[in-house]
């Protein structure tokens, strides 16, 4: 039987070994495996993340162990209070709310993550999460499973340097939340919040002055401890005096109280 009569014959019951093999043997036409391509390579987050700096080996070392999956969906949890941690998650894209949930079930500590920002680290001391972590809209995460990064960096101390400017980044962003709650008003409060994440959509090199807010007004009020009405009575005092222009969630910073914003 020739390998064209080989293949008619086993169209019934297709089997990938033998349809190779059969391929292979024909004159003139190369079989070659597909290859998965390396999630780290091309992203776009590369410069913001532990590839930053890697060689090829090291991007192929770190290529080998991030997971990425379908995205997370808007309202889905990726996890929550008292789950095991095993995982630390970068943001590819998308956006997420941390919070905790008081006896009473109000949220408590409401923070938000933006691509290129680590999620988990909470969990790396007490192996369990501290918060749950739940999408504001579909979002796309590389999962970097803890034990298999801890090894890695024993042969890549650039990510591990790396790494540790993450950490770092994420206490300072954590401190500027706390100054936020440390203004004296609450219109204080609400100018250092969009500053910050002014300075956040700058760093993705993204507009500083002109972004679409991922979480509404109520998810804002937890995270500064104001009331909802508050905050959107804010919102309509700092568009009366000119500093800004919001359309929904779409908000342009015009003159803003503060030095060296970029339009």
């Amino acid at each position: 039987m020739n390998a064209i009569s080989k293949l008619h014959h086993s169209r019934s019951a297709v089997n990938p070994e033998l349809v190779a093999s059969t391929l292979s043997a024909m004159p003139n036409i190369r079989v070659t495996a597909k290859r998965e391509k390396n999630a780290c390579h091309d992203c776009r987050l590369n410069t913001l993340c532990l590839s930053k700096n890697l060689d090829a080996e090291g991007l192929a070392a770190l290529g080998n162990i991030v997971k990425t999956s379908s995205p997370l969906r808007k309202g889905q949890h990726l996890f929550r209070q008292g789950d095991n941690f095993s995982s630390l998650f970068l943001i590819r894209s998308g956006s997420v709310k941390s919070y905790s949930n008081s006896v009473s079930g109000d949220e408590l500590g409401v923070n938000f993550y933006l691509p290129g920002e680590l999620i988990g680290l909470d969990g790396v001391y007490t192996g369990e999460h501290g918060s749950a972590v739940i999408a504001l809209e579909d979002t796309f995460l590389c999962e970097l499973p803890y034990h298999a990064l801890e090894q890695l960096f024993t042969s890549q101390p650039s990510m591990h340097r790396y790494f540790n400017e993450l950490l770092s980044r994420q206490i300072v962003q954590e401190h500027a939340m706390t100054l936020m709650y440390s203004q004296k008003t609450a219109d204080d409060q609400l100018v250092a919040f969009l500053l910050n994440l002014s300075q956040r959509f700058k760093r993705l090199k993204q507009s500083p002055a002109s972004f679409r807010l991922p979480m509404s007004r109520k998810d804002i009020a937890g995270c500064l401890g104001l009331a909802h009405e508050t905050i959107s009575r804010l919102f309509s005092e700092f568009q009366r005096r000119n500093w800004m222009e919001v359309d929904g969630r779409e908000v342009r910073l015009v003159n803003f109280p503060s030095d060296g914003l970029t339009h």
